[in-house]
Formats: C-alpha cells, sequence, structure tokens
C-alpha cells in the first residue's frame, strides 16, 4: 500500500517544503501561460491535479497545505471570489492524501481524476454562484473532465519520483 509522509522529520521539512513549492509554482505558470499560449483553454486543472498528486505522494497535511497555497495563488490572481480557490484546494489536498495506491504506476488514477474534477467543478459552481452568474451546459465540462484526465495521467505517475526526493 502507500507509504504516505504525513510527519516529515525535521531533515525532510525543507525538502518537502522545497518541492511542494516548486510543483505548485510550475503547474501555476503552465495553467496560467503556457497553456493559454498553445491554445489550450485555461479549463485544465494543471494545479488541481497537481495539488492531488502532492497529497497522494506526500500525505494529507502536505497536500492541505499545498492545496490551500494553489488555491489561494489562483485566488489573488483574479480567477474567482477571494478564498474559495484557498478552501476548495486545502479540502483536496487533505482528502487526497488518503488515496491508497499501490506500486503500479497508475494506481489511484480514477480516484484523483474524480477529486480533481469534482474540486474544479464545485470551484467553478461555487465562484459562478458568488458572481451571479448562471452554470450553463456548454463544452466547458467536457473538457474540464478530459483535462483532468490528462493531467491526471501524466502527473500520477511522478508521485514515487516525489517521494524519492524528500527522503
Amino acid at each position: 500500500m502507500s507509504v504516505a509522509i504525513d510527519r516529515p522529520g525535521a531533515a525532510h521539512r525543507p525538502r518537502v517544503i522545497l518541492l511542494s513549492s516548486a510543483v505548485i509554482v510550475l503547474a501555476f505558470v503552465g495553467q496560467t501561460a503556457v497553456l493559454p499560449a498553445v491554445g489550450l483553454s485555461a479549463t485544465i486543472p494543471l494545479l488541481l491535479t497537481s495539488v492531488c498528486v502532492l497529497g497522494v505522494a506526500l500525505g494529507s497535511r502536505t497536500g492541505a497545505v499545498a492545496g490551500f497555497a494553489a488555491g489561494l495563488l489562483l485566488d489573488l490572481t483574479g480567477s474567482g471570489v477571494l478564498g474559495i480557490g484557498a478552501l476548495v484546494g486545502c479540502v483536496l489536498g487533505a482528502s487526497a492524501g488518503g488515496i491508497q495506491v499501490d506500486r503500479w504506476r497508475w494506481s489511484g488514477l480514477v480516484r484523483v481524476w474524480l477529486y480533481t474534477l469534482a474540486a474544479a467543478m464545485v470551484m467553478t459552481g461555487a465562484n459562478a454562484f458568488l458572481q451571479g452568474l448562471g452554470l450553463r451546459a456548454s463544452g466547458m465540462w467536457f473538457w474540464l473532465a478530459t483535462g483532468s484526465a490528462v493531467c491526471a495521467a501524466v502527473l500520477l505517475p511522478l508521485r514515487d519520483w516525489m517521494r524519492a526526493v524528500v527522503r
């Protein structure tokens, strides 16, 4: 089963912080600058998937803190109501720490995809509701589901590498 690092020792803590910060910054830049520049919409939840994979790889506590930071970063850039992204990211990271995985590369893929998709839908729906906008059935939901599945399939195999970096 999974070997989660919920309570890293004092020697591991700087590496966990450095790795989590680097992953969040790279995912944020990728989602807000790179993906729209190459013609892909911003509905691809690269940042939320990264938070979910951090939670799976490094445990609930690290996932919750990383999710809070990532969501707050999204909120501060004006992508929604302040606090919604931080709350959703925190809950996503904490709940992702409970995903049980084994040694198979894509073990837990469906749960990571569903958690990311649910978090992205809750964030989108809560922001639309609080801003007085209506939700409409559009192609955005399809791209959100497809984008989160692709991101989960690409990022989930990196969890073993993340665990090895912080040891």
